[in-house]
């Protein structure tokens, strides 16, 4: 997994996308903050990122990378944020 930011700001979490021996296999979006605004969250707007995650699909994840994703996510519900600021 690598942490990485979007050219308009946001976390986003890579991973390789299942199967692994795809030769056309890359990286891709395992979770990402997203822009959208959630009005029901009084520091939102100050926050983006901070309202929702997308996620990705076709990941399989070891139980060692569930772990490291359950700190990315942990840390995004304590900050609003994927990455260490």
């Amino acid at each position: 997994m690598k942490i990485e930011t979007t050219n308009r700001g946001f976390g986003l979490v890579t991973h390789p996308v299942y199967p692994p021996e795809n030769p056309c296999n890359a990286d891709s979006r395992l979770v990402q903050e997203s822009s959208i605004i959630c009005d029901e969250y009084d520091d939102a707007i100050h926050k983006p990122g901070s309202s929702a995650l997308w996620i990705g699909e076709h990941h399989h994840l070891y139980r060692e990378e569930v772990a490291e994703l359950v700190e990315y996510l942990t840390r995004w519900l304590e900050t609003g944020r994927l990455a260490k600021d």
